[in-house]
């Protein structure tokens, strides 16, 4: 195979361009946080990851309707069989009334989100803003997030549509560039300015920039199919019924997993100390995005599989599922290793002014998340078939998080946090998740994680009992 094609292999990979999406931001992982961390003070090293925080929970507003839109976009792609998505007879087809549905939907979820922002959210950052360096320009950079953060919201049905058409490659491709875009303004700002309202403006027009690209694409690599859509059909509620059973289970799950950990962070803020507020928030922001970029071989898959599910072409789903959770597994290990071995050295090479986690800490956490994750990749992976089990799976483990942590926030303070987060996933989550997963690809636990998580696993037990033994 020549160079050439090589490259256009390459240029043209869901996974390879996701993968580049998420490296540009480890651009931030590396120069953006370190220099926030060395030019902010604590207070609003604090509100700038709470601000980060409290977007992330936009996810709670989506309420399940982007994954489910993304299937049932990618089921509608020719030579699919959609035989299980019950058709009226219309004289309009399936893709028009799935995307009027859509902007239908996304009109009612943004005010719902608006007002979540406008009143919650603000409710939890008068302490944190009354703590910063400047509460009126504070202020003013959170009434700027509201406001892009409904626009970005409100146009997400341009990603779903050139997800749910397998685009992976094309819109990963322009994410990358545009969050190395993102990245570079973000390190001239913080060093020219040095203060939170200046790197709020200059991220908060990059998501403006990142909306547009979207239009963009869709109105003209997907011209001629994306134009001639009908996107103002009726009302379908026998449609929409089919569509909000698999969303509201997966909308539960998302409030009962990551945005249930994020709330508990924000409530913890109202109480804690700044120091260990901002540490406890950077532990996060970082394992957070090494969770990210760790998603790409697997999660840029999904629509594949999700059409190779439709084509009853089960053998080469399983084969591509193992390798991208195998993957995907190995990265996040690798990843958390990194951090682990150098984030207190790197911190006072930079001058931050904000400590790192205690390293139990930063073990515990780790583990919650792999755990988690390994979860996670299940449910995704049984999903495809359209049943949605994630509303159990995150119900019961969320009930589980919150009771525990409750009952262990007097006696073990911030680590309360992340044993909650062990005694919902590992107690129930993971193995009810697996347990559905082994059934879809009819296969014995062992048989499918010998070639999907045994070695990622294994190198992070040797990695934990490095840790315990050299810091006893």
């Amino acid at each position: 195979m020549s160079f050439v094609n090589q490259f256009e292999r390459a240029w043209n990979s869901p996974t390879i361009m996701t993968w580049m999406s998420y490296l540009t931001k480890t651009l931030s992982l590396f120069v953006v946080i370190p220099l926030i961390l060395k030019f902010l003070s604590v207070e609003d090293i604090s509100l700038w990851y709470l601000f980060s925080t409290i977007i992330a929970l936009q996810g709670v507003a989506d309420f399940g309707f982007k994954n489910t839109f993304v299937r049932f976009i990618a089921y509608t792609d020719n030579g699919s069989s959609i035989s299980f998505i019950e058709i009226e007879d219309s004289k309009h087809p399936l893709i028009d009334r799935i995307y009027s549905i859509m902007r239908f939907i996304y009109v009612r979820l943004s005010v719902v989100l608006f007002l979540l922002l406008i009143i919650f959210g603000s409710l939890l950052l008068v302490r944190p803003i009354n703590l910063s360096d400047n509460v009126f320009y504070s202020w003013i950079a959170w009434g700027i997030i509201i406001v892009t953060t409904i626009i970005k919201f409100y146009y997400t049905c341009y990603s779903n549509f050139l997800e749910g058409r397998n685009k992976i490659a094309l819109v990963r491709r322009w994410e990358g560039i545009m969050s190395l875009g993102a990245s570079i303004t973000s390190i001239i700002v913080v060093l020219i300015f040095k203060n939170l309202i200046a790197l709020v403006i200059a991220n908060q027009i990059w998501v403006l920039l990142n909306v547009l690209r979207n239009y963009v694409l869709v109105n003209n690599i997907n011209s001629k199919e994306f134009n001639s859509i009908n996107k103002k059909l009726p009302f379908e509620s026998k449609l929409f019924k089919q569509i909000w059973t698999p969303s509201w289970k997966s909308g539960l799950s998302g409030i009962m997993s990551t945005s249930l950990t994020s709330i508990m962070s924000l409530v913890y803020a109202q109480f804690g100390d700044s120091k260990a507020i901002a540490a406890y928030l950077l532990a996060i922001r970082l394992i957070t995005q090494i969770k990210e970029v760790s998603m790409a071989p697997f999660y840029s898959k999904i629509p594949k599989m999700a059409n190779l599910f439709s084509q009853n072409k089960l053998i080469e789903l399983v084969k591509i599922a193992k390798r991208g959770m195998a993957l995907a597994h190995m990265i996040f290990i690798m990843g958390v290793i990194s951090i682990g071995l150098t984030s207190d050295y790197l911190l006072k090479i930079i001058g931050s002014n904000v400590d790192f986690v205690e390293n139990d800490m930063w073990l515990l956490l780790s583990f919650a998340f792999f755990v988690h994750r390994f979860g996670a990749m299940h449910i995704q992976l049984y999903s495809i078939t359209n049943h949605i089990i994630s509303h159990i799976a995150d119900g019961v483990s969320g009930v589980l998080f919150i009771i525990s942590t409750l009952l262990l926030k007097n006696v073990l303070y911030l680590y309360a946090l992340p044993i909650g987060m062990l005694i919902g996933y590992l107690g129930f989550y993971s193995w009810f998740a697996a347990k559905y997963s082994y059934k879809f690809v009819n296969e014995k636990w062992y048989h499918f994680e010998m070639k999907s998580s045994l070695i990622p696993f294994s190198i992070f037990v040797l990695y934990v009992c490095y840790e315990l033994w050299f810091f006893q």
